[in-house]
């Protein structure tokens, strides 16, 4: 219950979880047994699931949401068996990073620095599982994976294969194809024909839903195949880096809970965010006259997913250009992607805001066309999610509007670039 009625679950990132879910019960079946599906509170489906089995211990894996805090923190204490929570989502859980004081990092190099002193490659464990492993569930209760219509959710958006197979099958074709390359190709905005469709690694939605630890995927990034030269070994570090990005905002959520709901900078809480709802609606619509703008957005509805820098460029466009609370862009994208994740989602809205921790500065405010010029550079991805603009001349598919006749079917830009850009330098600079 507490997921389907969130707001800021979305269709799609139900949808895969689903997909994840019946191939785990698949795989499952496989081995004789099933997955055990129950619907209700967490407290009392589990003390049904205990006295129907006689089970005498829980076990399970840790989360780091406010939300998952006090959930676990309620069953463990009301359970009446033994609890033991285990760490998977992290290589280094809190309290494990801090400063020489025991206070949290707050900034991500050092708290980088530090984690790279503590965490060091290890082999992974070798592990074969069968039938023996799981309790048989014959005679108990099962209400199933139910399918995405039956939970009340049109089935009207494709979303990527989820499952542990499909998992590791992205994961070896990043290491294998573009691992020693990520540096250089990972802010490259890709286009569908890419498989998967983007030159990052496109692991964040099995990470967000356990198909893949980050353990096993530093590990794998670690002992592949020996970087041949310097710039290799600086993509398989780069790589690395952005992974300890996900360590570092988990460790900022669980001990400033309060980024949630407001900035971590109290000094940006006087910021005076717009009341301007048909520009954010022109900005969920993918429909700001800015083409890399609009074609992220479309990407987004379109998939449940959005590459990283396109994220960076619609997140400043939202808060600076059109200067809308990023509370609003934040919770439309928890409804929208497959890899939804709170500490990510979050962190990252209030970096591009500059209301975060380690936030880009204020005044750095990134310019779609240049961001656009440089990142899509023939035009392949804005092409291929705004059909209307498929035969505008390269010169003028990163500024239509520019052009002796404009698409008539494309809106022109809502917004001056150069003007907003002053008005949001206002609007912060009474901050200081």
């Amino acid at each position: 219950p507490a997921i389907l009625s969130s707001e800021r679950i979305g269709t799609p990132r139900l949808k895969f979880m689903l997909a994840a879910l019946a191939s785990l019960d698949t795989d499952l079946r496989q081995m004789g047994r099933a997955l055990l599906v129950r619907h209700g509170e967490p407290l009392l489906a589990l003390r049904d699931v205990v006295k129907q089995t006689g089970a005498q211990a829980l076990f399970f894996n840790a989360d780091y949401t406010p939300y998952a805090r006090m959930r676990d923190d309620a069953i463990r204490d009301a359970l009446g068996i033994a609890v033991e929570s285990h760490h998977d989502r992290l290589l280094a859980v809190p309290g494990e990073i801090e400063r020489d004081k025991g206070q949290p990092f707050v900034v991500y190099s050092p708290f980088k620095r530090r984690w790279r002193e503590r965490i060091q490659p290890a082999p992974l464990a070798d592990y074969a599982l069968d039938a023996s492993h799981f309790f048989p569930l014959d005679n108990l209760r099962n209400d199933g994976v139910p399918l995405l219509t039956d939970l009340g959710h049109a089935d009207t958006i494709d979303v990527p294969a989820a499952s542990e197979h499909e998992a590791q099958r992205v994961l070896q074709h990043f290491v294998d194809q573009r691992l020693h390359v990520y540096k250089q190709e990972r802010d490259r905005i890709g286009n569908a024909q890419d498989e998967p469709p983007t030159r990052t690694s496109f692991l964040s939605p099995y990470i967000r839903f356990g198909m893949l630890s980050p353990r096993q995927i530093m590990q794998t990034a670690w002992i592949s195949q020996e970087p041949e030269s310097k710039d290799e070994q600086r993509s398989v570090d780069h790589f690395v880096d952005e992974m300890i990005w996900h360590e570092f905002y988990t460790h900022i959520l669980w001990y400033f809970p309060h980024v949630t709901t407001r900035n971590f900078n109290s000094k940006y809480d006087s910021v005076p965010w717009r009341d301007a709802p048909d520009d954010l609606q022109a900005w969920k619509d993918g429909l700001t006259g800015y083409p890399i703008v609009d074609a992220a957005m479309r990407q987004l509805t379109g998939s449940g997913w959005m590459h990283n820098r396109a994220r960076m460029i619609v997140a400043s466009f939202l808060t600076k250009d059109l200067l809308i609370d990023w509370r609003e862009g934040e919770k439309f994208f928890m409804q929208w992607l497959i890899d939804g994740d709170l500490a990510a989602n979050n962190g990252g809205w209030q970096w591009a805001a500059g209301t975060g921790t380690d936030a880009q500065p204020y005044f750095r405010i990134f310019n779609p066309i240049l961001q656009s010029k440089k990142f899509d550079p023939d035009g392949s991805f804005i092409r291929h999610w705004l059909p209307q603009l498929r035969d505008v001349p390269d010169r003028y598919i990163h500024e239509p509007w520019t052009m002796p006749q404009p698409p008539a079917d494309y809106p022109p830009p809502i917004v001056d670039h150069a003007q907003a850009r002053e008005a949001a330098l206002a609007a912060y600079g009474e901050t200081d």
